[in-house]
């Protein structure tokens, strides 16, 4: 019977830790499988259960009054052959039909002409003219920039000379138009502003 016991007592153990050696890949596998599903679950797109896409143009002029600060000498029509020194503003409005929508990503396009000749990015004419995506009268980073850049722009130009500027939307200014539902361009004062679109695409949570 004491020669039973100690036999159990040392085979046991031995068996135990045979079992556990035999089960380790089983078990060690179905972890794996596990972090696996996991993984892919965390990657996996969700989709949008209403997406949207709109572009809005500024063939009808408007602007809010209360997102252009100080500026005061400025018109609002496209194609306008406007007075020189005097800019031009547009407020795009986002109407969102649903509720709990969100622009994902928008694009901007803006097709320009100089009115004045341009001598340089820094003369007194044209050529100083800046580009802007404003809120509050004041610039949205990074869309600050000059209408006529080398390249595709020569200096010094000539009146009647073109720009097209094509802007995705930033983080912040997204923000702006999810927040307030509008965006306000502005186009410095000697250049005429020939047409004016924003793309916009997002996600609707309902129909």
């Amino acid at each position: 019977m004491e020669t039973s016991n100690v036999l159990r007592n040392v085979f046991a153990p031995l068996l135990a830790t045979a079992i556990l050696l035999a089960a380790g890949p089983a078990f060690a596998q179905a972890q794996e499988r596990t972090v696996a599903a996991e993984a892919e679950a965390v990657a996996r797109p969700v989709t949008c259960p209403a997406p949207f896409s709109v572009t809005l143009d500024a063939k009808t002029p408007y602007v809010l009054t209360s997102d252009i600060g100080s500026i005061k000498n400025y018109q609002t029509s496209l194609g306008s052959p406007q007075k020189p020194d005097t800019a031009y503003l547009h407020t795009f409005v986002w109407k969102h039909e649903r509720r709990c929508c969100q622009v994902t990503s928008a694009v901007l396009t803006v097709q320009m002409k100089a009115l004045l000749p341009g001598q340089s990015t820094s003369s007194n004419d044209a050529g100083n003219d800046d580009i802007s995506i404003i809120h509050a009268g004041v610039p949205v980073p990074p869309h600050n920039e000059r209408v006529y850049t080398h390249p595709p722009v020569n200096f010094p130009f000539a009146a009647g000379q073109t720009a097209t500027k094509v802007w995705s939307l930033s983080p912040a200014a997204l923000g702006l138009l999810n927040a307030n539902g509008y965006l306000t361009l502005y186009v410095e004062d000697d250049t005429m502003v020939q047409s004016a679109t924003l793309q916009l695409s997002g996600c609707c949570l309902t129909n």
